[in-house]
């Protein structure tokens, strides 16, 4: 597992404020997490997305799930999935699990916790990396395997963005799936 030291800000002036590159029993994990106001541009494919996420912010406060219209994902609502975190775990439980996402993960985890069907995810550092998303008020970027006995040889990268619940703390996140063949190194190779 290798955290790796700040980077240098892209054109547009961003940079990730954490970046981790790890290892997995099924493959690699590479999770990295930005500021709000990080340009899109940062985010490649996912960018409109995130620029769609700022759109809706009302000054420093992060939008809200009724912020959104189902219009605003448009071409998107495959691979929508929203969470809810609670203050005191940051095992997201899945409201919403976009029928594209549950292909690409191998299965539906509406109304589950990541955990149910990814239960690596708390020794992988996933969770963790949720709780500074929930706690810091950053966006999430994490790129991986299907970290899934026979589902490692898929790829994906998911942009991961808080939404404040009324009392202005964050109690959910927006997930955007995108699957990206050849995006990391397979096990064994390389």
């Amino acid at each position: 597992m290798a955290t790796l030291p700040p980077r240098a800000a892209d054109a547009a002036g961003s940079a990730p404020v954490f970046e981790r590159k790890t290892r997995t029993a099924l493959g690699l994990l590479h999770i990295r997490r930005y500021r709000c106001d990080a340009a899109p541009t940062s985010f490649g494919k996912l960018g409109p997305v995130v620029a769609l996420w700022q759109g809706k912010r009302r000054g420093a406060a992060l939008p809200r799930w009724k912020d959104f219209g189902i219009e605003d994902f448009v071409g998107w609502h495959r691979n929508v999935a929203l969470s809810d975190l609670i203050a005191e775990d940051a095992d997201p439980r899945f409201r919403i699990f976009g029928s594209g996402a549950a292909e690409l993960m191998g299965g539906d985890l509406t109304g589950k916790r990541l955990t149910d069907g990814i239960p690596a995810a708390a020794r992988d550092g996933v969770l963790t990396h949720f709780a500074a998303i929930r706690d810091e008020r950053l966006i999430g970027l994490l790129m991986a395997n299907v970290p899934i006995p026979g589902l490692e040889y898929r790829t994906f990268k998911v942009v991961e963005l808080p939404l404040e619940n009324d009392s202005g703390a964050v109690g959910q996140i927006l997930h955007v799936f995108l699957t990206t063949p050849g995006l990391l190194t397979p096990p064994g190779v390389g």
